[in-house]
């Protein structure tokens, strides 16, 4: 009666039936609610289920955990059966978020998707860089071949320890009525540490040294000639004989164990301002010694016509101030007589160039391996230096290095301090070398320990720099990489001109050629 009362009234009418579809609506979303919550509460229950064999599984025995995962392969193919006859055998698996077993909600953090995408990057440049080969320091190779273009000065013996110069420790004795002085003491002058520990000079150890080099593909080792013919001041003349003596018997035993790793060596004297004519004529005369030995470096010279030496001159601007001034020009008093020879003269400024080809050597080094420190040891000269050489027919020889790193709190040749930067240091200097096509380079050097320009192998140790991110053996494999590409720039530019009929210069013979 009372819903034919109102529905006679068209606006009541429409109130109930609006009241009718907002009741419908309620109980709808409370019938779908409460479906969710029971899937939900199934879905709780499963994975509660798969945690519980989880954490089962982890720590049964060995004997439960063989019967647990063979109740997970019989569930899991009868699963797989109802699926296919569900499916028609399309079988798709969702796998949720899981660590250790626990489901791990996924949140957005921007910082460390920054950081991921960031290391996915650089993974990815890593890898590209492996396939292509870039990396030099992943390469662990050996060269095919040695290179005498390639020329590095090695340190026998080396000098560990140095004493300090003014010692006024004084012990006394006897209560105080007699004193002597104490011994100065030893200073390791090494700011790295070796991996073959403090070692001697000994046949053992130049075949380790010797095989690091010939692995590396270079092919001269140069030797300081400057201690050789020196005693101490105090010393008498028969001490002075026996120092002598013993200098020439380690040559030797270098000269003949060289060859067997296919090694040649060459010869550094070291000249002052104050030395005589007669001081270097001797030095070369040490040298002579030395020149019937298999061992002992002799390039062929297209000029001259026959096969001679390279020496390498320490100082050689010096000369200039001295008597000797042109002490290498052919005149019968010259010293090309006592040993006839391509004489290479170490620089440091732009005027010391031309101060080598007044005196009539062959050709100039930079020898220290510090960028910026002098003029010729300055990378972006080199190409200036090559230029004059190529004028005067000359050589230029750049020094490249690892870095340069003495002990001393105040270095004794000024701020010359070069930090390897992980190879970096090495690679542009080798990288300038190789661009301006020289013919010849020079390392500084395999052990030379004092001044910390060794690329030998290092040992981890408290006190002492390292290699460090890189491994020990970082700067051999570093160098077995720049003299490959050397080797490889230089058979490309004689494939060049034999291809065009052109005439190569003296920077791009081969076959241990020289002018």
């Amino acid at each position: 009666m009372i819903f034919t009362k109102y529905c006679k009234n068209p606006r009541k009418f429409r109130i109930i039936l609006l009241l009718m579809i907002v009741t419908l609506i309620v109980i709808t979303l409370l019938i779908l609610n409460n479906g969710l919550q029971q899937q939900h509460q199934h879905s709780i229950s499963a994975e509660k289920i798969i945690d519980e064999h989880f954490v089962a599984q982890a720590y049964a025995d060995e004997a439960t955990q063989q019967l647990l995962r063979q109740q997970q392969k019989e569930a899991a193919s009868v699963f797989r059966k109802k699926s296919d006859a569900d499916d028609g055998g399309n079988l798709v698996v969702l796998k949720s978020p899981r660590q250790n077993g626990i489901i791990q909600p996924e949140k957005y953090d921007e910082h460390k998707l920054k950081s991921r995408l960031i290391q996915e990057k650089i993974d990815n440049l890593k890898q590209q860089q492996k396939q292509n080969n870039l990396d030099p320091e992943e390469e662990h190779t050996i060269a095919e071949s040695v290179s005498n273009a390639i020329h590095i000065f090695y340190s026998a013996p080396v000098p560990w320890y140095k004493t300090r110069k003014t010692s006024k420790d004084i012990l006394l004795t006897d209560g105080g009525n007699s004193s002597t002085l104490r011994p100065p003491a030893k200073i390791l002058n090494s700011a790295f540490y070796p991996a073959l520990g403090l070692y001697k000079s000994t046949k053992d150890i130049y075949e380790k040294h010797f095989e690091n080099i010939r692995n590396c593909g270079v092919g001269v080792l140069i030797l300081s000639l400057n201690n050789a013919g020196k005693s101490p001041s105090s010393s008498s003349s028969t001490q002075s004989s026996t120092s002598s003596a013993e200098w020439q018997s380690l040559y030797r035993d270098i000269l003949e164990i060289a060859p067997k790793y296919n090694l040649s060596i060459t010869f550094e004297i070291t000249v002052a301002g104050n030395q005589s004519y007669s001081y270097i004529q001797q030095q070369l005369q040490d040298v002579r010694k030395f020149y019937k030995y298999p061992g002992f470096l002799k390039i062929y010279s297209q000029s001259r016509r026959h096969l001679m030496p390279i020496i390498y001159i320490s100082n050689a601007y010096k000369l200039m101030d001295a008597t000797t001034a042109q002490a290498f020009c052919k005149t019968p008093d010259s010293l090309r007589y006592t040993l006839d020879a391509y004489f290479i003269g170490h620089i440091r400024l732009k005027n010391h160039a031309d101060y080598m080809r007044r005196l009539c050597l062959d050709g100039f080094y930079s020898k220290l391996p510090s960028n910026g420190a002098t003029f010729a040891s300055t990378w972006k000269n080199w190409s200036y230096l090559k230029s004059f050489a190529l004028t005067y027919k000359m050589l230029f020889v750049p020094t490249v290095g690892p870095g340069f790193a003495e002990r001393n709190k105040f270095p004794r040749h000024g701020d010359i301090q070069r930090h390897r930067s992980n190879g970096r240091y090495y690679g542009v200097a080798w990288r300038t070398a190789i661009l301006n096509h020289v013919g010849f380079i020079n390392i500084a050097s395999y052990n030379n320990w004092a001044d910390g320009s060794q690329i030998e192998e290092v040992l981890p140790k408290a006190g002492f720099l390292d290699y460090s991110p890189g491994k020990p053996s970082k700067y051999l494999d570093l160098t077995t990489h720049w003299v490959t590409n050397f080797v490889k720039t230089r058979n490309e530019a004689a494939t060049a001109a034999a291809a065009s009929h052109t005439l190569l210069s003296c920077y791009e013979y081969l076959n241990n050629t020289i002018c």
